[in-house]
């Protein structure tokens, strides 16, 4: 019995510890690729950027390909061995899984470019080709990511993830000054990919060849196999539901490819909100991993309280960004472009709005994962898919990117109901309902607060006067309705120890008064 706290506090610390890491290398890859795309269309504007934005979008679907089915299997099966002490098996499997990664991006890669010089656009030949190539090493990269997520290392990835992004930006910017346009950009991209990928690679190498690898046993290799071919239909469905298809639909039935450019940058801009709570719910779903291999004592718990922590995170960013969407629109791009880029406000509020639920979705889903109950997954992801794929059918051809982002949340929000019912049903959760209803009432607060403060002020200081208001009422409410208590303050303050000196007694006076506990850790 007296080991079940230490348990618990090490599980703890390990999820704060990599939250700090991974939240770092998410901060490196999507803001500076965020910024990237905020300085492209300033200056090329919405309908130049179409064509980029698809072939970008059609070639990032590879991405996608790359980030399920073998990846996911190397990081759960990984996890159990290394957890189990069996590092030779673990190897086995992460070597396995990297040589049919490498042939299934070398065959990807070389089909989309016998695509490109066969039905490709000849003008945007250049373009094309740099972005296909940038597919390869970005899913072979994905196996070593895994990897060191298995070992619950995810500082191993941060490194990596900041110098790509660093040479990344620096060689946009060298391109737009040297004026070579979109392939100087895509050009960019691919060094940057190039340089993580070998990074990761190596960092690997310098761990994983400490074990010598064991055979795999035929039975594993079965489980191998399914596995990853559930993960395969996974990241099919991921396409279709979460990867924005929507973009597909959406260019061939509205004629405007200006729409293209108002969806997708409206869901760039939000799926770089949500690496926030991100930066949390992926290092519990290495614990989550890894604790099956320790036993399934401790899962359900942390399931949820994953879940909450995200909410905490993800709402008032989501909704802050809902009520400030039209300032924030025009100033981020510019005077020269505003007009423009006008049409965007209202895609980006729904955008943002129905992305609430996919905040929730990792904890629940890397459970169902972990005890490799995917086949729910499968079913209930088809069904979303289908959802998404009619209501994109019926909307966007009257009403484009806004059509698109209904069509998108909607299906969203069905998938994230029915997998909670899933993990609720399966694994008796304690949900917490009142504790996520004290945070949704500290959100509604909040929005108020910063559409009324942004009404009364309509300017850009208005702007920054509703963020502050609303940012203000958001930890007023927090500590008034008792949305964190004390278990919460202690897990705050310990996430406060890796903090700068100067920073940590500002927070740790703002902890304490939100969520009122000890005064120290």
């Amino acid at each position: 019995m007296s080991s079940e706290p230490s348990t618990k506090a090490s599980n703890t610390q390990t999820i704060l510890r990599n939250s700090l890491w991974y939240g770092l290398e998410l901060l490196a890859g999507t803001f500076g690729a965020w910024l990237v795309s905020v300085i492209v269309a300033r200056m090329m504007g919405p309908e130049r950027l179409g064509y980029y934005t698809y072939v970008g979008f059609l070639t990032n679907i590879t991405a996608t390909v790359g980030a399920f089915g073998l990846p996911m299997t190397a990081r759960k099966y990984m996890s159990e061995y290394l957890n189990r002490g069996e590092p030779g098996l673990a190897r086995s499997v992460y070597n396995a899984t990297l040589r049919i990664q490498f042939w299934i991006a070398a065959v990807v890669t070389v089909l989309s470019l016998v695509l490109v010089f066969v039905i490709g656009d000849p003008t945007q030949r250049a373009i094309s080709v740099l972005l296909v190539l940038n597919m390869c090493p970005r899913m072979l990269g994905f196996i070593p990511s895994q990897a060191n997520n298995a070992a619950e290392t995810l500082r191993r990835n941060t490194v990596p993830a900041v110098l790509s992004g660093l040479v990344t930006l620096v060689l946009t910017l060298v391109s737009l000054w040297m004026g070579w346009d979109l392939p100087g950009i895509a050009a960019a991209l691919l060094a940057g990919t190039l340089l993580d990928t070998g990074m990761k690679l190596q960092s690997v190498h310098s761990w994983i060849t400490k074990a010598e690898p064991a055979p795999i046993p035929p039975a594993l290799r079965r489980q191998l196999f399914v596995y990853s071919g559930q993960g395969l239909v996974l990241m099919l469905l991921n396409i279709v539901v979460w990867n924005r298809s929507d973009v597909i639909v959406l260019k061939n039935l509205n004629p405007d490819i200006k729409q293209v450019t108002f969806f997708n940058m409206a869901f760039n801009l939000v799926e770089r909100l949500l690496m926030f709570p991100s930066a949390f719910a992926g290092p519990l779903g290495v614990t989550l991993m890894a604790q099956y291999g320790r036993g399934e004592g401790k899962m359900r718990t942390l399931a949820v309280e994953g879940a909450r922590y995200s909410f905490l995170i993800a709402l008032p960013l989501l909704v802050g960004l809902a009520c400030v969407a039209g300032p924030a629109v025009l100033l981020i791009y510019g005077h020269d472009y505003g007009r423009d880029y006008r049409p965007m406000i209202p895609v980006l509020t729904i955008v943002a709005l129905l992305a609430i639920p996919k905040a929730l979705m990792e904890p629940p889903t890397n459970l169902l994962q972990a005890t490799e109950n995917q086949g729910f997954l499968v079913a209930w992801g088809c069904f979303s898919g289908a959802v998404n794929v009619l209501l994109d059918i019926l909307l966007t051809p009257h009403y484009g990117a806004v059509g698109a982002a209904i069509a998108n949340g909607s299906a969203q929000t069905l998938a994230a109901v029915g997998i909670w019912l899933r993990a609720y049903r399966l694994f008796h959760l304690d949900l917490r309902l009142l504790a996520f209803g004290r945070i949704a009432l500290s959100g509604a607060g909040m929005a108020a607060t910063a559409v009324l403060v942004g009404r009364a002020v309509p300017s850009y200081a208005g702007l920054a006067a509703a963020i502050v208001a609303g940012g203000m009422m958001w930890f007023l409410l927090l500590r008034w309705t008792g949305a964190m208590d004390q278990t919460d303050s202690q897990r705050f303050l310990n996430l406060g120890r890796s903090l700068p000196g100067r920073v940590r007694p500002v927070w740790q006076m703002l902890v304490t008064w939100i969520a009122p506990g000890p005064a120290t850790v």
